[in-house]
């Protein structure tokens, strides 16, 4: 691995959990009916909600001082420094910088002071990587690669590299920095096919005609989004907002991603029963997906990504039956999804590619 490889990592909700120990705090405080969940929490700036309760906690050295580490957050800053440089890149009020740096050197000595970074303008940090839950960050960031960690307040991202977890990040760094450790390979046995690429780049269709042909199986995914025209039960489980949370706290789902204000979710057996029968999964997933799929499956996942010209794609989601602010998130959207090719193990055009 190349220890010149420079990763920057984000400190609160990624280290140190911060809104859900405000959480607990508030709802200890003012004693809330029904109870404030981190469920709730949608923005980290005023909402005109409950949650902006809050933003009053931020700022107070006991909340800085005792904030709980995140389980697992030692071990996987261990193993991020064995494999590159590690750097704390975190935004707090100057009162706040001294605990704070010493709060990180008394949690991970591994990690030199000197890589202790502190501002609120994280797109100046020269890094590769950045591993942040703050959407506004990673849409301003200047790294080559910055990946957003899904929590419940940026659901609205679409389209950018995110992950779900700690194993999944590294999953991706061992995509990139060592990708012949989860190249697909024909001898693997039957596929995990994933089809990947921006919305209007076919996936559905390659989809349906492999499942035509014979050659593989949908693996149905959950959906909090609604039945488009001509979609059945046989298309995915559509389930209730209510209902799809109630899965992924229960840990049911192997993956979760977020597409357009729409949860999505994969279930592990649901894909294995397949290839226990000899034929080949498919299903159409975003990036997220794909790194939870070559995490979970290894060189039985072949991450496939659909080409199909630009100005196709715009004018597919300008056709698109569905409201005007999705339109603009798509097509906000599309550059950054056009990019994951580069992290698939082939791109196609048509589902002649994989038959």
């Amino acid at each position: 691995m190349k220890k010149y490889f420079k990763i920057g990592l984000d400190v609160d909700d990624i280290l140190f959990s911060c809104n859900e120990y405000a959480v607990t705090l508030a709802n200890a405080e003012y004693g809330f009916s029904p109870p404030m969940t981190v469920e709730e929490v949608r923005s980290w700036g005023e909402t005109g909600r409950r949650t902006d309760v809050l933003l009053g906690y931020y700022g107070r050295e006991e909340f800085v001082r005792n904030q709980p580490l995140l389980p697992g957050a030692v071990e996987f800053v261990r193993e991020l420094s064995r494999r590159a440089e590690v750097f704390f890149i975190t935004a707090l009020p100057t009162h706040l910088m001294g605990i704070r740096a010493e709060r990180l050197k008394e949690a991970f000595p591994m990690v030199p002071e000197k890589n202790i970074i502190m501002g609120f303008r994280k797109e100046l940090m020269n890094v590769d990587m950045l591993l942040d839950d703050g959407g506004h960050n990673i849409s301003a960031s200047g790294s080559a690669y910055p990946v957003l960690m899904r929590k419940p307040w940026n659901r609205h991202m679409t389209g950018c590299i995110s992950v779900n977890n700690y194993e999944e990040f590294l999953t991706f760094l061992d995509i990139l920095m060592n990708p012949a450790s989860y190249q697909w390979e024909a001898e693997a046995g039957s596929r995990v096919i994933a089809l990947i690429g921006p919305s209007g780049s076919g996936k559905t269709q390659i989809m349906e005609e492999l499942i035509r042909s014979g050659s593989a199986f949908r693996a149905k995914s959950y959906t909090t989004r609604s039945p488009k025209g001509g979609e059945g039960a046989d298309a995915y489980h559509f389930v209730t907002p209510e209902e799809f949370g109630r899965l992924e706290r229960a840990g049911a789902f192997f993956e979760t991603t977020r597409y357009a204000e729409n949860s999505y979710g994969s279930m592990l057996k649901d894909i294995e029963d397949i290839l226990e029968q000899g034929i080949d999964a498919v299903m159409a997933v975003d990036i997220c997906g794909g790194i939870a799929l070559k995490r979970a499956f290894g060189k039985r996942a072949l991450l496939a990504f659909t080409e199909r010209p630009k100005e196709d794609l715009i004018a597919a989601v300008l056709d698109r039956k569905c409201s005007k602010e999705e339109k603009v998130k798509r097509l906000l959207s599309l550059d950054t999804e056009l990019r994951n090719e580069e992290f698939c193990d082939r791109t196609i055009h048509g589902a002649g590619e994989l038959l």
